[in-house]
């Protein structure tokens, strides 16, 4: 079964911005405050894993996988 490419794009953009999350956050070793800009970066790229977990959750829950 070819998967829709949508859902291919969506689940792409959750490892590369888990990726950038993980390296905005590594590079806050200098202390424990969080520069604002930083901050709301991160907080808009969870945002946005949020969006297409739902969407590929969505689905996966209309054609289950064999």
């Amino acid at each position: 079964m070819q998967e829709d490419p949508e859902i291919d794009w969506h689940r792409k953009q959750i490892t590369k911005n888990r990726e950038l999350i993980a390296e905005l956050q590594s590079g806050n070793t200098a202390g424990a405050d969080v520069f604002p800009e930083t901050q709301a970066e991160i907080d808009r790229l969870a945002a946005q894993i949020e969006q297409s977990e739902l969407i590929v959750a969505a689905y996966e829950k209309q054609r289950p996988r064999e």
